[in-house]
């Protein structure tokens, strides 16, 4: 062995136990632990277990090998936490391999698909992969932080994979941070829904940038997701920081009157509703917990004045529908799933009138 002489920034070859790089040294020097031991101030005791691993390097050792070796102390104490951090990937790689049961409960191929995890043929990497797309330490904190059924509140008929739905809502999470949004402002927020609404009208899904950034502007990221396989979700809200929300819609239902429904819907989670808790909601009727029926009122008396609404009985045409909607500012297709819910017509009535919002690789 050719020592590094006191050589600043000497890297070991190799990842070895910090006592065989003093045994080669000792080696090489042709000295005695009993002498090094003496030269260092310590026992030769420890320099004995240092060299069979028993014991590891502390800064105030670290400096006494360098005084008497000329190897830098950053040197043994990196030896040292190298040497630490891989006995610890050990032990973590059989512990992992406890848990790897988890990665067949996430839809895996989806994500690397999506690019959000990358391919990895073991499921201990796999389940690392998961790790590090959920920003968790460890199996427990997974099921912490994203997989009780009590974190999210939602309706009792509500019935989602629950890792597919952490899965999409993570994802939501992930594209809401590179939205800036300015601070939440719940009565700028009010004032902006009438502009919000009327982008119902707007053709095709040219209203997507402008709703963002109205939404932005607010202090409201909105993000449009294409749900993941046995999600089951209209849409999600959920508070990233105090001065920030993230509505997260996925056109589950492909229908123009749900998706502007879900997203009043959400909206009123996020001005009356707790900014501690994680909203998901499926389709926005039929819900009996107290928040979601406030939600579903909400959404429907903004997208439906409640004082036009005893006119929807005596709408008897398509053109009528599409008057009675430019009238009071929406899309026809609203007006239509409005009097489909409250069974003023049946579900096959008027849906041409229903436009169809669909992602781009559908």
């Amino acid at each position: 062995m050719r020592p590094p002489a006191g050589r600043l920034g000497y890297e070991p070859a190799e990842l070895v136990h910090p006592g065989e790089t003093l045994a080669e040294w000792l080696d090489y020097q042709d000295m005695s632990q009993v002498q090094f031991a003496r030269r260092a101030s310590l026992t030769p005791k420890h320099i004995n277990q240092v060299l069979k691993g028993s014991v590891g390097i502390s800064p105030e050792v670290a400096l006494a090998f360098e005084r008497v070796t000329s190897i830098p102390a950053r040197y043994w104490i990196q030896l040292e936490a190298s040497y630490q951090t891989a006995k610890q990937q050990i032990l973590e790689e059989q512990k992992l391999k406890e848990h790897t049961h988890i990665v067949d409960m996430f839809p895996v191929k989806t994500l690397e698909r999506l690019g959000h995890v990358t391919s990895k043929s073991s499921k201990v990497e796999q389940l690392r992969e998961l790790f590090r797309f959920f920003a968790v330490a460890d199996a427990h904190a997974l099921e912490e932080v994203w997989l009780k059924p009590a974190l999210y509140r939602r309706s009792q008929a509500f019935q989602a994979d629950e890792a597919s739905l952490a899965a999409w809502l993570r994802l939501a999470e992930l594209h809401a941070a590179q939205i800036s949004t300015r601070p939440f402002d719940a009565g700028h927020c009010r004032a902006a829904i009438p502009e919000i609404r009327s982008l119902s009208r707007m053709p095709g899904v040219d209203w997507i940038k402008p709703l963002q950034d109205t939404c932005a502007s607010v202090g409201i990221a909105l993000v449009i997701l294409k749900e993941l396989p046995k999600c089951r979700i209209n849409g999600a809200t959920r508070w990233l920081s105090p001065e920030k929300a993230m509505i997260a819609l996925s056109l589950r239902h492909r229908r123009n009157d749900i998706f502007w429904f879900t997203l009043f819907h959400e909206m009123c989670h996020i001005l009356r509703h707790s900014k501690k808790e994680t909203f998901v909601d499926t389709k926005g009727s039929g819900i009996d917990h107290e928040l979601e029926v406030e939600a579903d009122t909400f959404a429907s008396r903004t997208l439906i004045p409640p004082d036009t609404v005893s006119e929807l009985r005596q709408l008897t045409t398509a053109t009528q529908v599409e008057n009675f909607a430019e009238r009071i500012g929406v899309a026809p297709g609203i007006v239509v799933g409005r009097m489909q819910h409250d069974g003023l017509i049946p579900h096959s009535q008027w849906t041409k009138l229903i436009d169809r919002y669909r992602f781009a690789d559908e």
